[in-house]
């Protein structure tokens, strides 16, 4: 006891002591749930690793440049198709809309192909897959629908200038074309993974046993929002929002082709946003394997950029080909080239008629050999048994 204080102000001061030493050890208990996720899940290179989220924003990006700039920054977007059936004027003027759509198609075919193989090999995964992978696969393909969304409102526009459907289907003619189906396609498995991922998130816990119930939510949303309310509310807005802008981009009239292009463009950013900073903030934490290793699904996202970039830099070159040759011959030039714009099957159709002509090839085959064989069974059989001969 200090010598110049009672004896009653020092018990007064020791009580205090003893009830704030209690107060804090009983802090854990009152306070034992963790205020942010310590369980996020194991590593998956095929899904979250660089390659791949590389892959398919820098596609999405090309694609939105290049339909800004066809109809923002350049006199693509007014070109009409007006000259005489047979003139070089229309020649000139197909041939240039061909050109253009080319270009904004490019890698649009593939990005489709990869976005669905994701699709189907997220929800084949069903709950083995963690809540922030499965957050990190809506954000990266939400990008192929973008790109999808602004490649189909210039090609469609494009080709309405330039000639009408060729599709012979008759209960949907003007819809039914290959590249429509394949967003058809697409279109109805993101619905399916916007709808399972909803369902997830009603499974969110942070105090669960076993990892992959929950994600750090670090500049996600608001401090102090509840979760999942607000990742729902998210998911469901933007699978909305990106759903309408592609319908609209396949049925919509071509007057509405500007203001499709910006809600299209708007989402980029939304989403990449997103992807960005739910895998910096949960990347540390993940278990197993190192998520940033090169394997076959992050090569073979980058292989498709390659592919897509080569293809762009191919048609850009024949356009500019293309205007060179039609200064030094004159208009005349393209009557020379292939005056209709056809239909330029996707890549899907292009491989089913690939396997059909390899399929009637086969069979071609196997029917000259049984021929043959029926023929040379006929000789052997005249020459053993001459008496047949008449």
């Amino acid at each position: 006891m200090h010598p110049q204080l009672g004896y009653s102000t020092y018990i007064y001061r020791l009580k205090g002591r003893i009830q704030i030493y209690m107060e804090a050890s009983e802090l854990p208990e009152l306070h034992g749930e963790p205020t942010q996720c310590e369980k996020v899940g194991e590593a998956m290179p095929d899904i979250a690793g660089y390659g791949v989220l590389i892959g398919f924003s820098v596609q999405a990006f090309i694609s939105l440049v290049l339909s800004i700039w066809a109809f923002f920054l350049t006199k693509f977007g007014r070109l009409q198709v007006q000259g005489e059936e047979g003139t070089a004027q229309r020649a000139n003027e197909k041939k240039r809309l061909g050109f253009v759509t080319e270009i904004l198609m490019v890698g649009n075919d593939l990005q489709m192909i990869t976005g669905l193989a994701l699709i189907g090999t997220t929800l084949a995964h069903g709950k083995e897959i963690d809540l922030y992978h499965l957050h990190l696969v809506y954000d990266t393909v939400s990008f192929v629908g973008v790109s999808n969304a602004a490649a189909l409102v210039c090609w469609t526009f494009m080709r309405a200038k330039s000639l009408k459907s060729r599709s012979h289907h008759k209960i949907f003619p003007a819809y039914w074309t290959g590249r429509f189906r394949v967003s058809y396609a697409f279109a109805v498995l993101f619905l399916g993974l916007t709808i399972f991922l909803e369902v997830r998130l009603d499974e969110w816990s942070l105090t669960a046993e076993e990892a992959g119930y929950c994600y750090i939510t670090t500049g996600l949303a608001v401090p102090g929002a509840d979760h999942p309310t607000a990742d729902k509310a998210y998911v469901a807005t933007t699978a909305i929002w990106l759903l309408l802008v592609m319908f609209g981009s396949l049925f919509a009239s071509v007057k509405f082709r500007k203001p499709l292009l910006l809600l299209s463009a708007l989402q980029f950013p939304v989403h990449l946003y997103m992807m960005i900073k739910l895998r910096l903030e949960n990347y540390p934490y993940l278990e197993g394997e190192d998520e940033n290793r090169w394997d076959f699904g992050q090569t073979t996202a980058i292989i498709l950029l390659a592919v897509t970039v080569a293809q762009l830099i191919h048609q850009g070159i024949e356009y500019v080909k293309f205007e060179s040759a039609l200064k030094k011959y004159g208009p005349s030039y393209a009557l020379a080239q292939k005056e209709e714009l056809s239909e330029v099957p996707s890549v899907v159709e292009q491989g089913l008629r690939q396997i059909q002509e390899a399929k009637r090839n086969a069979s071609s085959v196997r029917l000259e050999r049984s021929s043959e064989t029926s023929r040379q069974e006929e000789s052997h059989e005249l020459i053993e048994n001459p008496q047949h001969r008449a």
